[in-house]
């Protein structure tokens, strides 16, 4: 199909985007004479979805956008039931903030059997487009939009029975002119045409916008209070969630932004791995995001206690404040808290490890092996210059008792501090003497370390981790403590990384507590 083609009583002007089960059209009705002002067809991205095109230029004739499936495929008439029975229930949505549903039916184009929807062109910019142009939220319109979006979730929630989105994410948000937002693209004959035509494909859903139970089939109306809270998480970021670090399988925002409590509380409920736990309907988080509804005085407590250093970190973020450009009571309390952290504790999560490093990273079929060859711990040179000052000052302590034929038994209080030097040789040589390997599979955790001091291995559960996450150790250089990674286990942390870099530490902290993720989604027995 192109751009001049009838499709039903609709004549094509634009193709939005393209995707595994339907293609996007702009079209207007065959009635109207208006010709639409539109980008060429061929500045587009076909492999993009519905709107990721970016803004259409403003039209006099009345538009509508048509989703077109191409169901050749299927073997029987009879799905055609499920997608009109699913079309159906779009065709009664009745709100201000989704668009209207016009019509379905199926057609036959060049001999390929059609099935078309057809819905209301709502005119604006989509919240990825919005952030992707240069733009920033600021904290109380992202409150705003988000309070917005959960009544839309408050009214889906309400009907009999419950409608599910499934794709809530920045490309299916659009904010219209007035500033208010439309959530467009519902899944439901997407989802039903899916299963049919490829019962084997991905489940409907955005990767980092879809909680761990709608990856299993399960998608209720608390996965739609995720992929809120995830799309929230973009708005604050300006990054997918799948890129932030994890803390227990769930989104960690902690060090990377400063958010008002109400803010927090709604996305900590919201973004919650265990859909039992997201108990916030999305009636009274909107009530909270607008201040019409308190948070309860003792998580209120906790939030104070714990949200009072955490701060943007974003790289886009040139002036030091708030994301969204422009400080808020909050923002600025955030700014002023966090000029008194200590700088060595600011996080950054790369996408990628820095050019120097020597560190080997490889996917497994599946699983992550990783592996930190001897002398990569470039922050420990020069740091052996203590011990060893005080070993030489050890033996010439020792070697001068002996020769003034002192007391032997004086002597042997020196035997303590022989322990402590060689103790901080240990710590200061052993990691850049030390080779080490880690194994990251279905069954389990494997982390062997050789070297020239020590040789050791360490191996728990997959069921027995919890995280990685990088943490202070006990050697100090400089004033400072150095980092390294630690993950969380029953039984006790196993560690690694000693004086590797920062970037390094927290790429393999995301890398690490990414592949778990999905290990832990994979079937039982599964390898």
């Amino acid at each position: 199909m192109k751009s001049g083609d009838t499709v039903g009583a609709y004549v094509l002007e634009q193709r939005l985007g393209k995707g595994v089960t339907a293609s996007t059209w702009l079209a207007r009705s065959t009635g109207s004479v208006t010709k639409l002002n539109v980008q060429p067809e061929s500045e587009l991205d076909n492999s993009t979805d519905a709107r990721e095109a970016g803004p259409l230029t403003a039209i006099s004739a009345p538009a509508y956008v048509l989703k077109i499936f191409d169901i050749a495929e299927t073997s029987s008439w009879k799905p055609l039931d499920q997608f009109k029975r699913e079309a159906d229930i779009l065709r009664t949505l009745n709100h201000p903030r989704i668009p209207k549903y016009i019509e379905s039916f199926e057609t036959v184009i060049e001999g390929k059997f059609l099935f078309v929807l057809v819905m209301e062109y709502i005119q604006g910019d989509t919240i990825e487009a919005f952030i992707s142009s240069g733009k920033k939220f600021t904290e109380e319109q992202i409150e705003e939009l988000l309070a917005e979006l959960a009544e839309i979730l408050a009214y889906l929630g309400s009907l009999r029975p419950p409608i599910v989105h499934r794709d809530i994410n920045p490309r299916n948000l659009i904010i219209r002119p007035d500033g208010h937002i439309v959530l467009v693209d519902f899944s439901g004959v997407q989802d039903a045409i899916r299963t049919v035509l490829y019962p084997g494909a991905t489940l409907v859903g955005t990767a980092g916008y879809i909680p761990m139970e709608q990856v299993s089939g399960r998608a209720t109306h608390r996965s739609d209070l995720y992929g809120a809270a995830a799309t929230t998480v973009f708005m604050l970021t300006g990054r997918n969630p799948s890129e932030l670090p994890m803390r227990n399988l769930k989104i960690d925002l902690s060090g990377l932004l400063y958010m008002s409590p109400r803010l927090s509380y709604v996305l900590d409920n919201w973004l919650d791995p265990d859909p039992d736990r997201r108990t916030l309907s999305a009636v009274k988080a909107s009530g909270i995001l607008r201040e019409k509804a308190d948070i309860p005085s003792e998580i209120r407590r906790d939030l104070g206690s714990e949200k009072k250093s955490e701060y943007i970190e974003n790289s886009q973020n040139s002036s030091g404040a708030f994301w969204g450009g422009t400080y808020s009571r909050d923002s600025i309390l955030g700014e002023i808290l966090h000029n008194l952290e200590d700088k060595s504790e600011q996080r950054a999560y790369p996408s990628e490890l820095p050019s120097n490093s020597q560190l080997k990273i490889q996917d497994l079929e599946p699983g992550l092996y990783i592996k930190i060859p001897k002398r990569s711990n470039t922050s420990m040179r020069g740091a052996t210059a203590f011990p060893v000052a005080w070993i030489g000052f050890v033996f010439f302590w020792t070697t001068m008792t002996l020769r003034m034929h002192a007391s032997f038994f004086f002597s042997l209080f020196s035997i303590p501090f022989w322990i402590a030097g060689f103790s901080m040789i240990k710590s200061f040589i052993g990691p850049s003497t030390t080779e080490t390997e880690l194994f990251l599979t279905s069954d389990g955790l494997l982390r062997k370390s050789s070297g020239f001091l020590s040789n050791s291995a360490q191996q728990c559960l997959l069921s027995d981790i919890q995280e990685a996450k990088v943490h202070k150790s006990s050697v100090r250089i400089n004033k400072r403590y150095l980092k390294e990674l630690a993950i969380k286990a029953k039984g006790g942390n196993i560690t690694f990384g000693l004086g590797l870099s920062d970037p390094e530490l927290y790429y393999l902290e995301k890398r690490i507590n990414e592949e778990l993720i999905l290990l832990k989604q994979l079937p039982t027995g599964e390898s």
